[in-house]
């Protein structure tokens, strides 16, 4: 594999910060929080209470903290509202952040499946890990993550951004239409299986490519939107040379009688 000369350490971004354990909350970023910021206790109001509240909030400004969210499931869906920043105060469950419209989440801790399924726009941040489909079927927005991604990450995405500062599990980028992958970490089995038109940047060991998926060389194009895109997230250019993975087409368009094509995917 062939890279450019100009992928090598852009001094761009900022250094991140995956020191805390896994299922611990962020002080640091706890204490940044303002003190103006309105306190949900997620303990003592349910689930359809607690999203009602934070989509109305996510219509006005400022930020909002959730308190013991517990790992629950289905925490802050559909908001809407690009001024307000709402910060999930441990890990949270499956689907947060799922038709996501607008709004800024930041999870302190980690997250369960489908971390902004279907989301549209707006900005998630993770300040640890998640589980399985992060971004599945999304069309837009950008989902930050400062651990390792679960298998199918990205998966039949249609568009926005996946950055994953650890490894992604196997059959990352399935069947993603269009949209970007970064992985700084490598990859597991399978990775960008029968995909359309969306694009893996991947760093580090990649156990082997999915059906279809093929690696190609970075062009100047590319290495200029990582720069950006990478400064944007706070990320810093990773030590091992990027490669990118797209589909070679040989699934778009074929004879389903041509057996030779089926014996070599």
């Amino acid at each position: 594999m062939s890279t450019l000369s100009t992928q090598q350490s852009p001094d761009q971004g900022t250094d991140r910060d995956t020191d805390q354990g896994p299922d611990e909350a962020a002080p640091d970023a706890w204490a940044g929080l303002s003190p103006d910021a309105v306190h949900l206790d997620a303990d003592t109001l349910d689930i359809f209470e607690l999203n009602a509240t934070l989509r109305k909030l996510a219509q006005g400004t400022g930020q909002v903290a959730v308190d013991n969210p517990r790992a629950r499931h289905n925490l802050g869906i559909g908001l809407e509202g690009a001024d307000t920043e709402v910060h999930f105060l441990g890990s949270v469950g499956y689907y947060c952040g799922g038709f996501n419209a607008g709004a800024r989440i930041v999870v302190h801790g980690n997250a369960g499946w489908g971390l902004g399924e279907a989301m549209s726009a707006g900005r998630i941040v993770v300040h640890g890990s998640t589980a399985w489909s992060a971004g599945a079927g999304m069309r837009g927005g950008t989902i930050v993550v400062h651990g390792d991604g679960g298998p199918r990450t990205g998966i039949a995405m249609k568009g926005g951004d996946v950055f994953v500062t650890g490894a992604v599990g196997f059959l990352s980028g399935f069947m993603a239409h269009r949209g970007k992958i970064v992985v700084l970490g490598g990859a597991g089995d399978g990775l960008g299986a029968s995909m359309y038109e969306g694009r893996i940047f991947v760093s580090g060991p990649v156990s082997s490519l999915g059906a279809d998926a093929i690696e190609r060389p970075l062009d100047e194009p590319d290495v200029a939107e990582l720069q950006r895109d990478l400064g944007a997230a706070g990320l810093r250019w990773p030590e091992a040379p990027f490669r990118k993975v797209e589909a070679e087409g040989r699934l778009w368009y074929f004879d389903k009688h041509d057996g030779r094509i089926w014996r070599n995917i």
